[in-house]
Parts: structure tokens; sequence; C-alpha cells
């Protein structure tokens, strides 16, 4: 018996932040877009779900914003950084009026970015999933998929996947194998907690670097609850998961500043876990097709912008298809234009990623680069998070040399230690600076930031109608007695 068969004008694989952004504008064209989800929301995923405030803007773009702000979120208008003696506190650039960041549950802020797409027109399908791309005369034409009910096939003039790291729709397209990317030296380990402060919290995203770690004290949702995330090395997560509470104690004993702020801390959730973050760039167009979000590209969480460039390049993505899904050739070109602007858009940001992954301490000179950033609240070190400025024009020449001085009259400063290190440095200087102004499209050629041993794993295989029906174990919330019980958990901060 053949498959029913129905028609869309785009058919969206991944109804989470880069696929609902995409369908919005996409629908708001008037056209007829399907959405499929192997989940049923609200549900939870592993994922990076701090917003500054570039990304919140892209909630309101969509129409999500309201109905995430009445969740009762923390709002955070600053970012702090403290290592030892050194501490420095910023305000962040507004954009679009929004001068906040947020960091919302993932079961929590996902139902109601399918919700936006919704209320665009576009038709969101949940516990679907997608056994293969169809092709016709050499283009992506739809996708076969099936539900616990059977299987059929949506014919479609684009396919865009939004399915996350692990794509089947880039295992489709031949897309799978990244074109480049690196290892990441750093693990992560998070939990929420009831902020010990309550609400004198500081309405800030603050970072505490001691000893290797940075770890990462973000007010959530509902205010009064807390992500902790600490980056450590890699090689310290297998630990931390035979013995959670001894790897939580361990974080807060080796810096007392973090200790202060969230040692007295109750409610503790579960702790989660994840070493699997090597940074990629894969192909993300081709006839008929595209790759949105965490499909196409992906950087280490400690830049905080994941899901601001799903969200955004997703939108973007949404719009010119939008304009261009009359013409097959306009089209193509269309997504080769908006590939290219993604990846100038987020190259340097990948390539700091990539150095903020290194497991290890602060060295001196770092420390003293940094310190160039204190004693205003301007914002300029909250420019590379909030996406402002290209790294390279906020971490100057001039301001690294600064920190170099300073660092070599440092007393009993090891000025032959930080001159191997300034040496050490710089061709990662200029290969992300090359990369970004002089390599070109999709190019191949290797940077000083990148490292060998990256693997994004083995291609996905078809899923079977029950696990198209339900989430991945992983991927299920489990209940945090601390949160509304509206289908509220215990999301985590990874890739």
């Amino acid at each position: 018996m053949t498959d029913p068969i129905e028609t869309a004008d785009v058919v969206i694989v991944g109804a989470r932040c880069a696929g609902t952004a995409a369908a919005v504008p996409l629908a708001r064209a008037g056209l007829r877009v399907v959405v499929l989800d192997k989940a049923r929301f609200p549900a939870d995923t592993m994922s990076t779900h701090v917003l500054v405030p570039n990304g919140v803007q892209e909630l309101q773009f969509m129409g999500a914003l309201q109905k995430i702000l009445a969740l009762g979120p923390a709002k955070s208008r600053y970012l702090t950084l403290h290592d030892g003696d050194l501490e420095v506190r910023e305000r962040f650039k507004p954009f679009s009026g929004i001068d906040y960041g947020l960091c919302i549950p993932r079961d929590q802020q996902d139902v109601l970015l399918v919700e936006a797409a919704r209320d665009a027109g576009a038709d969101v399908r949940e516990g679907t999933s997608v056994d293969e791309v169809v092709w016709r005369d050499g283009r992506a034409a739809g996708v076969r998929c099936r539900t616990r009910e059977g299987s059929y096939e949506i014919q479609a003039r684009l396919v865009i996947g939004a399915d996350g790291r692990r794509s089947r729709v880039a295992a489709e397209v031949d897309a799978w194998e990244p074109y480049r990317a690196s290892r990441n030296g750093r693990g992560f380990a998070f939990r929420y907690v009831d902020d010990p402060l309550g609400e004198d919290a500081p309405s800030a995203f603050q970072i505490f670097r001691a000893h290797g770690n940075q770890v990462l004290v973000l007010p959530s949702c509902p205010a009064g609850r807390t992500l902790v995330a600490n980056m450590t090395d890699a090689a310290a997560i297998p630990g931390i998961r035979a013995d959670p509470e001894a790897g939580w104690q361990d974080m807060l004993d080796k810096d007392p500043a973090l200790k202060e702020r969230i040692g007295a801390a109750g409610g503790l959730s579960r702790m989660r876990t994840t070493d699997d973050l090597s940074s990629y760039y894969r192909r993300s167009c081709g006839p008929g097709w595209a790759l949105a979000g965490d499909a196409g590209h992906f950087k280490d969480p400690v830049t905080g912008n994941g899901m601001r460039d799903a969200l955004k390049f997703g939108r973007l993505l949404g719009e010119a298809a939008a304009t261009t899904l009359h013409d097959p050739a306009e089209l193509d070109a269309a997504l080769v234009t908006w590939e290219q602007a993604r990846d100038a858009d987020t190259i340097s940001t990948y390539h700091w990623g990539n150095r903020e992954s290194r497991p290890g301490p602060a060295s001196p000179l770092v420390r003293e680069v940094l310190r160039t950033f204190s004693g205003s609240e301007a914002p300029n070190l909250s420019d590379t998070f909030n996406r402002a400025r290209p790294i390279e024009a906020i971490i100057t020449p001039a301001r690294m040399a600064r920190g170099l001085w300073a660092a070599l009259r440092a007393p009993g400063a090891d000025r032959r230690a930080i001159l191997r290190e300034v040496w050490g440095e710089l061709p990662m200087e200029i290969g992300a600076r090359r990369h970004r102004l002089l390599d070109g499209f999709r190019s191949t050629r290797s940077a000083g930031t990148e490292r060998d041993g990256w693997d994004v794993g083995p291609t996905p295989k078809p899923p079977s109608w029950r696990a198209a029906a339900e989430p991945v174990p992983e991927a299920r919330a489990e209940a945090d007695p601390a949160l509304p019980a509206s289908g509220a958990g215990d999301p985590a901060v990874a890739a």
C-alpha cells in the first residue's frame, strides 16, 4: 500500500528554536508550512538556554516574548566576572529596547515557541519522526515521516533541517560530516537551585573563574530559581557523574567567592552532565534544502550564543525563503547568501569558544587583559556575549598590549612564561582574524584555535515509530518540586 501524500510549501524538521523561528515569517507570508518534531511538548532537551538582549529581541520578533515574560522569569541586566581579585561588572547594551537577558527552562520556553509558530499560521505536528528526505530531479522535494498511526509523505519546495546536532536531515542530504570542527576540552555539570539570596539576588549573569573551573550563576524561571553550570575539564566529568554531590562540593571549595554566593542554596535539582561538545560547521544549504540551528553549526556553549543564533538565523532563513520560494534558482542563491551571512556573524564567536574551551586556569596574561575591562559599567566585554561587535573589535591588539604590559610588570611575574604564552597565542589571533576576513566561504583551512580529535557521532539511523512518538530518554524532563506543576521540569544546559 502506497503511503498517503500531501503537499506544502515548506516542511521543517524540528520545532524548537531554529525551526519555529523559521516557520513564523514563512507562515506570515501566507505559505503552507508544516513543522514536524518527534517530541510532544512540553519536553526538555539538552541545551544552552541563556539569551542576552540580542537574543531576547528574537523572541519579540516572533511574537513569543509576552507569553514567556508571563512565566515570571528573572531579568538579568548585568554581566559580572569574578576571578580572584579581578571583578568586571557591565550593563548589557539594549537591543530593540530590551536591556535584559533571560534564562528560561527549555520545557517551558519551547512550548511557547511552538504556540508562536501556530499563532503565525504554521501547522506544527508533534510526535512525528522523519525517516528520509524525498528527492526529485536532484532536489530535496519533501520528507517521508511516521507517527503511531502510520507513515506518509509531505512534498514541499523546501526542506529545512532544524533537528539539532544529530540531524537526520543533515545525514539525508549528505552534509553530516563537518567541513571544519574542533574538539572541546571542557565538559559541563549543572543543576538548578533555590537562590540563597532570594529577592536580593543580583540582576546579573555571573561568571566565577577559579582553578580551571568557569561557573555560571544564572537567575532563571520562575524568579528565585537559579541555574549553576560548572564548565570544567572534560576529564572531570566521569567523576562528577559517579558522585555528583562530591563534585558539587569540590566546585564550591575551589572558589570562596562562589561558595559565598551560592553555597547555602537549597532545593537542589539532580546534577546533569555532558562532555559531548565538539564545535563544527556543516555545509548548510543545497538544492531545495537548508540546515538551521545546531543542525548546521555549533560552537562551545561558553559563548552563550547558541539559542540566539538559532533564533536569529532561523528567522533570516524563513525571510529569505519566503520571497524566493517561487523560483528554484533564486531560492538556492538566497540560501547560499543566508549561509554566508550566518558564517560571517558566527566565525569570531566560534574561535572564541574554541579558545575558552581549553581546560586549565586563566593565566596571568589573560587575567590582566580581562582587567582592562574593569572599572566601568559601560558595555565592552559583555558585547562579546551580546554580539554587538566581532570579538576582535572588543579584545583589540591595543587592549592585549595593555594586559601584556601589566602582566610583565606584576611583582613576581614569570616573564619568560608570559612571553612564551604570547608566542603561542599569536597564531590563534592571526588565524581567527584571517578566517573571518580573508579565507572565504566554507573555508577548510585550519586555524590555531581548532583541535583535532573532534567527533559528532555516528550517522543517525531512520527512527522507529516508537521513537517517533516519544522524546528520547535523555531529553525527558525530570520533575523538580520547586517548579510549577504545569509540566515544568529540570532542564539541562549543554549543547
